[in-house]
């Protein structure tokens, strides 16, 4: 005990200065990096949704309608109940109404493109993959992915535009301004190819090199 008393004396006798120094640790915290946010949608690729029309010698032989859903994008094909096309896809012909309705079965953006896939449960069937591109206010390309076909320019119209006025044996060629009727060669059908197995994703644009599989389009 009496050491203890003169421990403590001795130190309260020492000058402030020699006395110990507790010193408080300061824990420097690194801020946590900001969470990545989404990439906003472009203006072009925001002005895409809408109705597209494929008018031909007047008659509006199929229409698109473009929905943004999330980042991606989803719409609807409509299109004739049937129709054959030449090799090229330039002339439509053989065309039977009433018009059908096809829902997009996926979507996503790709940059200002939109791509909308169609799933075809025929047997042996290939998806159908359309991707849309913005040209102007009232203009879009689309291009249908696989076939080797040029790219079709697009007008926007109102929702729900109706297809047609269609002819009887009228024949309606994206080259011209007026309708081929029934004395122009009838377009070609070429059969449905066999299942194969898919290729990698095609980046817009994707046309340019040659392809021998038919479009699917043809002889629906």
């Amino acid at each position: 005990m009496t050491r203890l008393i003169a421990a403590l004396l001795m130190l309260l006798s020492l000058p402030a200065a020699a006395q110990p120094v507790t010193v408080p640790t300061t824990v420097v915290t690194q801020p946590a990096p900001p969470a990545q946010s989404r990439l906003p949608v472009t203006i072009a690729g925001s002005f895409l949704e809408g109705s597209w029309a494929l008018r031909l010698d007047g008659a509006i032989v199929m229409r698109f309608d473009l929905k943004r859903q999330g980042d991606g994008w989803t719409g609807a094909w409509v299109k004739p109940k049937s129709f054959r096309t030449d090799r090229g896809g330039h002339r439509f012909g053989e065309i039977v109404m009433p018009s059908v309705a096809r829902l997009a079965d996926s979507g996503k953006a790709i940059g200002d493109w939109a791509e909308i896939t169609f799933d075809d449960p025929r047997p042996g069937a290939v998806p159908d993959v359309f991707r849309f591109h913005l040209l102007s206010a009232d203009r879009a390309e689309v291009i249908y992915v696989g076939t080797g076909m040029a790219p079709y320019t697009l007008e926007r119209v109102a929702a729900g535009a109706i297809l047609g006025p269609f002819e009887e044996g009228g024949v309606y060629d994206e080259r011209s301004d007026n309708p081929r009727i029934a004395e122009s060669p009838p377009p070609v059908a070429v059969p449905r190819p066999a299942r194969v197995t898919p290729t990698p994703a095609q980046g817009p644009p994707v046309q340019g090199t040659a392809n021998t599989r038919p479009p699917a389009v043809i002889g629906r």
